[in-house]
């Protein structure tokens, strides 16, 4: 990943961007595009992610996953999980956890996020846009649920590098996957899973009840136990209170 590098000082969205340069000429995969600031960047379901201009990693990946089945494309949220908390775990040496389907979180706050949009065509794949925000270098966030690697560690970080580190980790976590499957990922993600095994609060459908994560299915759902029942919940339908 990034043998091809396209950087602009500002854009308004690397996924849009990345779709954008796409549709004029077919980019490589492995292309990544990243800007030093994204005046309308977003995240999963919807939400923006702010970003101080300059202090952080926005950047997207294009991948073209033509050996994965339609129905397996969380897989591709699995690979970017665990390739961002592999790196912040590899440079930082302290423990990161994915919090469903696919924030970063170090003590208990945000440092990643990760938004993917396909492309597909008949049964196919043709194009896996692969967005990401790192909190890098910033040193305090308006909400209080966000960090940085710089706030964990005091210290400021080149931005090529890290995102020469990150790209390394993807590289790997999407090698494996389609070298070995998808039980060569999916395992790895369960076990990085936040609050994992733990008796949570949760919110569906306007009711808060105490479950159980227990795992991922193989579209992706989360499983969770109430009392006796285990529930298979699509990103939307279910939010982790605390």
């Amino acid at each position: 990943m990034g043998k091809k590098l396209v950087f602009v000082p500002e854009c308004h969205s690397t996924n849009s961007l990345a779709q954008e340069l796409g549709q004029k000429k077919e980019l490589p995969e492995g292309t990544i595009v990243v800007t030093h600031h994204q005046s309308r960047g977003r995240g999963q379901q919807g939400n923006a992610w702010i970003s101080e201009a300059g202090k952080n990693l926005t950047f997207s990946v294009v991948l073209k996953p033509t050996f994965l089945a339609i129905q397996d494309q969380f897989l591709l949220n699995m690979v970017a999980s665990l390739g961002i908390s592999g790196f912040v775990h590899h440079q930082l040496g302290r423990p990161v956890r994915v919090k469903w389907p696919n924030d970063v979180m170090l003590d208990d706050r945000k440092i990643s996020g990760v938004l993917i949009e396909n492309q597909i065509k008949g049964p196919v794949f043709t194009n896996s846009i692969m967005g990401i925000g790192l909190n890098v270098n910033q040193k305090g966030f308006l909400q209080g649920q966000a960090v940085s690697m710089n706030m964990v560690s005091g210290q400021d970080f080149d931005l090529q590098s890290v995102l020469e580190g990150v790209c390394l980790h993807l590289e790997k976590w999407y090698l494996r996957l389609k070298q070995k499957g998808a039980a060569s990922v999916r395992q790895p993600y369960v076990d990085s899973l936040y609050a994992y095994n733990e008796t949570r609060t949760f919110s569906s459908n306007g009711r808060q009840f105490e479950g159980i994560i227990t795992g991922v299915d193989g579209h992706g759902r989360l499983a969770v136990k109430e009392g006796e029942e285990t529930r298979l919940f699509n990103t939307k339908e279910i939010q982790l209170v605390f």
